[in-house]
């Protein structure tokens, strides 16, 4: 099980579900990306992420080249 689970937005251009999935994958498990529905005006598109993770940094790290992380929640999975 891993530490942490993790929520937030992440705000992109020029990217899909598919190739954040593939990049983040690795670092994880229970990943789910679904995009949301464009707001009037929004420039680029905004995916709304959750994985559980050993190690939030590598995930921000790793979602900051592909743009802007906003409505960060971070938990600390509690053991069993």
């Amino acid at each position: 099980m891993h530490k942490y689970y993790l929520e937030f937005i992440l705000n992109t251009y020029n990217t899909s579900a598919q190739i954040l999935k593939n990049s983040l994958m690795e670092f994880g498990d229970s990943l789910e990306i679904c995009q949301l529905p464009k707001e009037d005006a929004q420039e680029g598109e905004n995916f709304k992420i959750n994985i559980h993770t050993e190690d939030p940094t590598i995930i921000f790290d790793t979602c900051a080249q592909f743009g802007r992380i906003k409505s960060v929640k971070v938990n600390e999975e509690r053991g069993q």
